[in-house]
């Protein structure tokens, strides 16, 4: 005989994890992900990565390879130089060679 109990049970064990994974979010991860948001914009790098969207795969490995390591003003000097550089590829190679880490 198949009681309330046999449906009941695995309800409320899937209703309650989910109320668990939800509070983990709410609580821990979403606060992490505003953090990380707020420090990049603060650090001035929230506009930056507009600057190099839309460029072609390798140039863009190369500026994300050069990017690492630099400073906060090393980083706007590279950016502000891509976009004067626009989409001239030997343009936007000296900027990474003169401004990358």
């Amino acid at each position: 005989m198949v009681g309330a109990s046999t449906f009941i049970n695995p309800l409320l064990k899937i209703v309650t994890t989910i109320a668990i994974l939800g509070a983990i979010y709410l609580f821990f991860v979403k606060p992490i992900i505003d953090t990380t948001n707020n420090a990049f914009e603060d650090f001035g790098l929230g506009s930056l990565s507009e600057t190099f969207e839309g460029l072609p795969n390798n140039i863009q490995e190369q500026i994300d390879s050069a990017l690492e390591g630099t400073t906060k003003s090393q980083a706007t000097k590279l950016g502000n130089c891509v976009k004067r550089a626009d989409s001239n590829t030997t343009k936007i190679q000296s900027c990474v060679d003169r401004f990358g880490g």
